[in-house]
């Protein structure tokens, strides 16, 4: 048995997007190819009966990006990457090749079939081309809108044409259905028509707001199904088998950024739109922070029959897949316990696929039998693997955070126990997501490396209701400060041998922000490092691609009170910092822009801090989940080489 280590990014396959036309069960798998130094994702399936038989499905060559079945289970359909430009391709599920349908400079996305599984929908964005800059004669870029950046996308083109197209299979026509000159996203489709979701005031900088709309093929206008809440965020729009009632995922908006999720239906001849999930204080989606997984549909509700559905819902660190039925308003549990269902397809209304994680496993397919309840695994291409690595079940603990409120944490105990050893606290993103049951390579890494990994859901995180969620509204610092150092107390009353001269302390995002208000507001650790970082509100309001909108609404304040977002930077206080810390910074991040690390390096400097700046190169704000494979290795080797320079020396090591 051996521990993790960073090149095990290399070994493992998490898997995604399962779906089956009840003979076998297609699903992506994706590994990290060394060599090349980048991923790579094809089409696998398995026997649905028995899990065996695995076969290839997809063309070498080709990364895939979605796949989709048809209706009457006869063909796949899925775009791919090949020749640096995503393409669509369709296959017989008997066999034979994979005919390459488009071939054009347009990336295909958003892929679906129409109910009657007679045509293909996909999208393009086309861009005018008129000048096209080169290397040599690079073109200016013009920006009049504020919404003009994207992380891992740059400065975003202006003049986009977006299309829907209909690919008919008996034909092999090509028709566009849809355009328009704002972005939007195709969901379903039927003879009459198609939905879709969109921004409902897209030319309204501050509005935030997204309906799903009835675009008939007969004529006329569309159709906004969500107008009773204007002022939701509705999408991912699914027609039930009578081809007129919609199951939505969406929130309400009643506080931006931050409202539940929930399950919502509506009806394309009447549409009054209705909330599935309320009463119940849960949020539908997945919000579950993890650095595994690639590649998942997204998909988190689904129609099981025409009077039941189907929500994937994040609960006290858990996804868990529940049923419940339109009339009765009965819930249901169908997929529970301590794992995470990472994603899910309703082969009928018998049978379900799905992918799951836990902390110890880091992917593996599974079926579902709804009626007796039965799971049977149909395939864990990570077995070898995990039974060859010493991984770690986090302990579960709880302890009393500020105003004694419950809060909820895991302990990661090291791999070789030693009298006393370090620790490390590690605080999650967001803040709105949450630690929890699935596999966190990372953590795994640490904990072999020898230190325990302290891992907290402060207040502010998502599965444990809208009320904690919302409560570091306004409060970044005060609250959430208190139930992770209380957690870190509760850690250390949890494991003695937890050297207290030996704590580190690191994070991502919120995470970093985190970090470094931890870094200057006590000197309890030993070692700290900060990663995609905020250190300064103000910079951050009009540098990230979410600064002017984010800002308000996290932290209740904007640019007409300059002194209370500086009460809220660390950098504020960074003359009260002793904390030797790293500061590591991807130079593409355009959510937590490069400068947030470098002010903070130099005011660290400035105040006498011994620090380091580790900027990556082609790296933006996911680098930990889906950057470079050598880039995110050396992150993961700097942040223990780090800690291990500038822990204190114990008894044992003299």
């Amino acid at each position: 048995m051996t521990v993790v280590e960073p090149e095990d990014l290399f070994a493992m396959r998490p898997l995604a997007q399962p779906v089956s036309d009840g003979q076998r069960a297609y699903y992506l798998e994706t590994r990290l190819d060394q060599s090349a130094n980048a991923r790579q994702t094809m089409i696998a399936s398995v026997r649905l009966s028995d899990g065996e038989d695995r076969r290839r499905w997809s063309p070498v060559g080709v990364d895939v990006h979605q796949l989709t079945l048809s209706p009457n289970g006869q063909q796949l359909a899925f775009s791919g990457v090949i020749h640096d430009h995503a393409q669509l391709f369709v296959m017989a599920t008997t066999g034979g090749a994979a005919v390459q349908v488009t071939h054009g400079d347009a990336d295909v996305h958003h892929l679906l079939w129409s109910a009657d599984g007679r045509n293909v929908y996909f999208q393009v964005d086309r861009i005018p081309q008129d000048n096209p800059a080169t290397p040599a004669r690079p073109a200016v870029q013009v920006v009049d809108r504020l919404r003009y950046q994207q992380n891992g996308r740059g400065i975003l083109p202006q003049h986009v044409i977006h299309q829907a197209i209909r690919y008919q299979l008996a034909t092999g026509d090509q028709t566009v259905v849809l355009e328009r000159a704002t972005d939007f996203t195709v969901t379903a489709a039927t003879t009459q028509g198609l939905l879709y979701d969109a921004e409902r005031l897209p030319h309204d900088e501050h509005d935030f707001s997204a309906g799903v709309y009835w675009h008939p093929f007969t004529g006329g206008p569309d159709h906004l199904l969500t107008a009773a809440l204007t002022a939701g965020s509705f999408s991912q729009g699914q027609l039930a088998s009578d081809g007129h009632r919609v199951l939505l995922w969406g929130q309400d908006n009643h506080v931006p950024n931050v409202s539940q999720y929930h399950a919502w239906v509506t009806d394309v001849q009447q549409p009054k739109l209705r909330d599935l999930t309320a009463p119940r204080d849960v949020e539908v989606g997945n919000m579950l922070a993890m650095d595994s997984q690639q590649r998942l549909s997204g998909r988190y509700v689904a129609w099981l029959n025409d009077q039941t559905v189907v929500t994937l819902e994040n609960t006290h660190g858990r996804l868990e897949l529940m049923a419940q039925d339109l009339e009765s308003a009965r819930v249901t549990p169908l997929l529970t316990g301590d794992r995470a269902i990472t994603d899910f397809a309703v082969v009928d209304q018998h049978t379900i696929v799905f992918t799951e994680s836990t902390m110890t496993s880091v992917s593996r397919l599974k079926v579902l039998d709804v009626p007796s309840g039965t799971e049977r695994e149909l395939i864990n291409p990570n077995a070898t693997y995990e039974a060859q690595r010493t991984l770690v079940t986090g302990q579960r603990f709880t302890f009393k955070g500020a105003q004694d409120w419950p809060i909820e944490g895991w302990y990661f105990a090291p791999v070789a126990g030693k009298p006393q050893h370090p620790a490390v606290l590690y605080v999650h993103g967001g803040p709105q997501v949450d630690f929890g049951y699935g596999f966190y390579h990372e953590l795994q890494y640490l904990a072999g490396r020898g230190y325990g990994v302290i891992a907290i859901n402060p207040r502010g995180g998502n599965s444990y209701g809208q009320d904690f969620e919302t409560a570091v509204l306004g409060h970044y610092g005060d609250g959430d400060f208190t139930d992770l150092m209380r957690g870190t107390d509760a850690a250390l009353a949890l494991d003695p041998t937890i050297d207290p001269h030996q704590l580190c302390v690191t994070g991502g995002s919120y995470g970093g922000f985190m970090t470094n208000w931890i870094e200057t507001h006590t000197d309890r650790f030993a070692a700290a490092v900060t990663q995609r970082s905020i250190a300064n509100w103000i910079s951050f309001y009009g540098t990230s691609d979410i600064g002017y909108y984010f800002t308000p609404w996290e932290l209740k304040q904007d640019m007409r009170n300059i002194q209370a977002l500086w009460r809220f930077s660390p950098l504020a206080y960074v003359k009260q910092a002793h904390t030797p810390i790293l500061v590591m910074h991807g130079m593409e991040d355009l959510r937590c822009l490069t400068g947030q690390g470098e002010e903070f390096f130099v005011g660290l400097k400035e105040a006498g801090v011994e620090t380091q700046l580790v900027l990556f190169p082609q790296s933006n704000h996911e680098l930990s989940r889906s950057g470079l494979p050598h880039l995110r290795v050396e992150r993961l080797k700097r942040i223990d080489q780090w800690f291990r320079e500038h822990l204190p020396a114990t008894k044992e090591d003299e």
